[in-house]
């Protein structure tokens, strides 16, 4: 299952490369051996215009396991936002 989840990950990175939202941030963390971990990737949302979260830039991490899509997903917050 991993080698699935692992190319369906390669093929996402691969066209948000290509074209994703401005200032939208979402990169692979990199092992200590210099290769990417494309189940951790650390990424950062720009806070939207006219809100008081405009000109955030908000940090996330997202961590897949190499079971997914057969199994549920977490992800982690650096920041605490205030939400209704």
């Amino acid at each position: 299952m991993a080698g699935i989840a692992a190319g369906r990950l390669a093929e996402e990175r691969k066209a948000w490369r290509k074209d994703h939202p401005f200032g939208f941030i979402a990169k692979p963390v990199k092992n200590p051996d210099g290769t990417l971990n494309l189940f951790n990737w650390e990424c950062a949302i720009p806070g939207k215009k006219d809100t008081i979260w405009e000109g955030g830039l908000y940090k996330l991490t997202d961590k897949s396991l190499p079971s997914e899509p057969y199994s549920a997903y977490t992800r982690f917050s650096r920041i605490l936002v205030y939400h209704m």
